[in-house]
């Protein structure tokens, strides 16, 4: 089965939709019964720390599933066929979990008189979690005549440089996203201001901020020791493949959504991805397989590098 982007708009968005009318109807049936305001969060085994009125708590939570749902919606759309089934199945367990949590603060809210005497006992969490294993199974089995994800990428055929013998080379090239640079640099200002202003929360805001920053540009380099994605300045995290993993290289063009469903460091059946960007990407495919990409410029001299690195692994580099 070869779904059409409707259907697989109709798979995303399902689960999301029968979540929002499961909350909407239980929310209807205990609507007496629920104090005004009602506990929305709760911190642990202690009492709640948050409070909203019922009528706010349904609206945000419908909220939170429709806005969800459209994501899920427009991932599966523009995904290609073999990962879109990944991002069906990781939206229905999204929506059990979501829609379980909703129901459990409804009926924990129901079961007292004062908001303040709420709790939110723990085994509820584990249901919510149960549910969406099995919400998420029942996506699995309804999409399994899905075509499985097959290659990263629109592949080009692999190259290789002449290297003379106990020639050595050595390819380096940096890649960023100007976005999360862009983020990182919003989030830095913002914490620095709430921090002033006495909100301790303006340092999570800033360490954000460092990480966007730090995450968003990678540098990139091939030689005798292999492949090695690192972040720059940073000595971890980095990602290294040594020549005896490497079975080919290739420069394909890399969508960020239709490949890997989004950006930044990736995973998908049969391969990995640090992707920042739409574009030329150098491709690795492992000896077990599985393929690993990067978008970085020059991708086809990195490929016919390591390539010619590879072709000559037993001999001196």
């Amino acid at each position: 089965m070869k779904p059409s982007p409707a259907p697989r708009a109709l798979f995303a968005g399902l689960p999301f939709a029968v979540a929002a009318l499961v909350t909407t109807a239980v929310h209807t049936a205990l609507r007496d019964r629920l104090p005004d305001p009602m506990a929305t969060h709760f911190p642990g085994s202690g009492p709640p720390d948050g409070f909203s009125s019922p009528r706010s708590f349904l609206v945000v939570g419908l909220l939170v599933l429709i806005g969800t749902g459209v994501l899920f919606v427009v991932a599966a759309v523009w995904q290609r066929l073999g990962g879109a089934r990944s991002t069906v199945v990781l939206g229905w367990g999204t929506a059990g979990l979501l829609g379980s949590v909703s129901v459990s603060v409804l009926r924990v809210n129901a079961a007292v008189g004062d908001a303040r005497d709420v709790r939110m006992p723990w085994w509820h969490l584990a249901v919510a979690a149960a549910v969406a294993v099995v919400v998420g199974g029942v996506g699995w089995l309804l999409t399994r005549g899905w075509p499985r994800a097959g290659a990263v990428g629109d592949a080009t055929g692999g190259t290789s440089l002449a290297l003379r013998e106990g020639e050595r080379a050595v390819w380096v090239r940096q890649a960023g996203s100007w976005p999360l640079a862009l983020i990182g640099a919003v989030l830095i200002a913002a914490g620095l201001v709430a921090t002033v202003l006495g909100g301790w929360w303006g340092l999570v805001l800033a360490v954000a901020g460092v990480a966007s920053l730090a995450f968003g540009r990678v540098q990139v380099t091939v030689g005798p020791g292999g492949l090695v994605v690192a972040q720059s300045g940073l000595p971890w995290p980095r990602v290294r493949i040594p020549l005896e993993q490497v079975e080919s290289a290739s420069r394909r063009t890399i969508s960020p959504l239709g490949d890997f469903g989004g950006w930044g460091y990736r995973i998908r059946p049969g391969a990995t991805g640090v992707v920042l960007r739409a574009g030329e990407a150098l491709v690795v495919r492992r000896t077990g397989g599985r393929e690993f990409a990067v978008t970085v410029d020059d991708a086809g001299t990195a490929a016919a590098l390591l390539n010619s690195l590879v072709a000559r692994k037993d001999g001196p580099c």
